[in-house]
């Protein structure tokens, strides 16, 4: 049953049968339920670091953790496309937190490297699953982009608040205390799943239609995401290895590494809530080039006050851009199936583009990381584009569906 052309850019598109909800009680619930599922990979370097020194794990066992954790998101996200077309989103949210809650529960009682292994792989499938539900409620908002800004700067706060808090809590409680927190918060996030349609997936109207297979346009625009990622992930892992090779004080990186929080957090929520009246396309080339200059800048000075704004303005680009790049990946399939791969995109992009930079260190030394971050930030910049006008072309070219409301800013 259509809805009336008035409410059109108040509701979103979800099939008849399902029960009736205020778009604000379900976009917030699913961000909070989005909020609480980042939880761990936000500060994943942190527990890296407690593995090794109170579980007595090697680097390299601790970094296996790691590469599982985000592995098992990209299962959870997989586990999301399938049930899409099976479960409702109330179902998903509860079968994600209640891995969440046994893997949490594990990994708290975890003592060695294979019971720590296991436990981490359970708990972030069920964090991808409602990660990757999150990223398909936002999809369906009036504007994506303004919803995904304010997901994404709750984001940022948070892993500013539990990098600065998660030490002293582990040196008070110890290493267990983190995840049993985890596990509670994760028992309180049930009481968000009423708020979330129950009795039909919302994508079940496209599959009635045969449109099951993701668009080309949302196909290009999940590659840009990935690629992008992949270049950031290059510079950042090693932005501290960055400021010493420029012979940045040890105290100006740790104000770098501090600073960037609230850069990001501006960019984030600031200049992504306005993605909703900028064209996406003008946005990404703007803040490709801001950028590029501080890219420029990081490995052109050494003074500590250049560095950190350096630092700031690039973290500061990629935070605001991603609110612009998941309003093209909303845009291009309304279904919201390709938002559902945005938490394995940037994930494996990110654990792809520091092992890339890595490989290549050796040989090219550190500037090398700067390179491909520019060459992955083009690339992925030029095929949002491709895929913004794509889907332009393909929204021009058939009926608007009832959610057209949410195409805004293009």
């Amino acid at each position: 049953m259509a809805e009336d052309p008035s409410e059109a850019r108040l509701n979103w598109a979800v099939s008849s049968t399902a029960e009736s909800h205020t778009p604000n009680a379900v976009l917030w619930s699913a961000g909070a339920l989005g909020i609480l599922a980042t939880a761990v990979g936000a500060i994943l370097p942190v527990f890296v670091g407690v593995w090794q020194t109170q579980l007595g794990l090697r680097v390299e066992q601790a970094g296996f953790v790691a590469a599982i954790e985000l592995l098992a998101q990209v299962a959870g996200t997989c586990i999301v496309l399938w049930a899409s077309q099976r479960w409702s989103w109330r179902t998903m949210a509860a079968a994600g937190l209640g891995v969440m809650v046994a893997g949490n529960m594990a990994t708290a009682v975890s003592d060695s490297f294979y019971s720590l292994m296991l436990a981490r792989a359970i708990g972030a499938t069920g964090g991808g699953l409602v990660r990757a539900l999150c990223m398909m409620c936002l999809a369906k908002a009036v504007s994506p982009g303004r919803a995904f800004a304010m997901y994404a700067g709750a984001q940022v706060a948070l892993a500013a608040l539990t990098t600065a808090g998660m030490p002293h809590l582990i040196a008070s409680l110890g290493s267990k205390a983190p995840f049993l927190a985890l596990a509670a918060a994760s028992i309180i996030g049930f009481t968000f799943c009423p708020f979330l349609p129950k009795d039909s997936a919302p994508s079940s109207s496209d599959a009635s239609r045969g449109q099951v297979a993701i668009p080309a346009s949302a196909a290009f625009a999940i590659a840009a995401l990935f690629i992008y990622f992949a270049g950031q992930g290059a510079l950042w892992t090693y932005l501290a290895a960055i400021g010493g090779h420029q012979l940045i004080s040890a105290v100006g990186i740790t104000h770098a590494l501090t600073y960037i929080n609230v850069a990001g957090l501006v960019g984030a929520l600031g200049v992504g809530a306005l993605a909703h009246r900028v064209n996406p396309r003008a946005a990404l080339v703007t803040l490709l080039a801001t950028e590029t200059l501080s890219i420029v800048g990081l490995f052109n000075t050494h003074a500590a006050g250049l560095f950190i704004a350096s630092a700031c303005g690039f973290y500061f680009s990629w935070c605001a851009s991603f609110p612009f790049q998941f309003t093209v990946i909303a845009q291009s399939d309304r279904s919201g199936r390709a938002s559902a791969l945005v938490p394995a995109a940037d994930g494996v992009g990110l654990a792809g583009g520091a092992a890339l930079a890595g490989v290549v260190l050796p040989a090219l030394r550190l500037p090398s990381v700067g390179a491909i971050c520019e060459l992955a930030s083009f690339i992925g910049v030029g095929l949002f584009i491709m895929a913004s006008v794509l889907s332009q072309m393909s929204s021009n070219q058939e009926p608007r569906p009832v959610d057209s409301g949410a195409s805004t800013g293009e």
